[in-house]
């Protein structure tokens, strides 16, 4: 069985450790994505805002989801390919992150992110709540 490379320049083929040091808190995240109501509402008051104003971003459409993922259709200022979409698509989110923030390629140019508040947060202040945005990049041009 041939060993699988995890990047193109890759000579160890495993890593150093496991990632078990962030358990308590995916865990923690996990049970409060699973609690009725966490998922706040208006998000096109709340979080439209600011991917509006994300520099290099242009938001073409958005829409509140029966799953609880509010969908945004972004292009990108420049012409973006490979890793840097990515990478583009997690700046364009970190503007309405919070201390819990997870964003996942959930496919071709849809990405998937969860980002909330947990009991205890800083500033301590706020009841524990989160979102779901799916953003879908769109990389040509939108005939009107």
């Amino acid at each position: 069985m041939e060993r699988q490379r995890r990047w193109d320049e890759d000579e160890r083929f495993t890593g150093v450790s496991d990632a078990a040091a962030m358990l308590p808190a995916v865990r923690q995240l996990g049970e409060m994505m699973r609690t009725e109501g966490w998922v706040t509402e208006e998000p096109e008051a709340h979080l439209l805002p600011h991917l509006r104003r994300a520099p290099g971003w242009e938001v073409l459409g958005e829409r509140q989801l029966d799953d609880g993922f509010y969908e945004v259709l972004a292009r990108p200022e420049e012409e973006l390919e490979g890793i840097d979409v990515q990478r583009a698509v997690i700046r364009l989110l970190s503007v309405i992150a919070e201390p819990s923030f997870l964003v996942r390629q959930a496919g071709g140019n849809v990405y998937d992110c969860v980002t909330g508040v947990m009991p205890g947060d800083p500033p301590g202040i706020f009841k524990s709540h989160g979102h779901l945005v799916r953003v879908i990049v769109v990389t040509e041009q939108v005939r009107e």
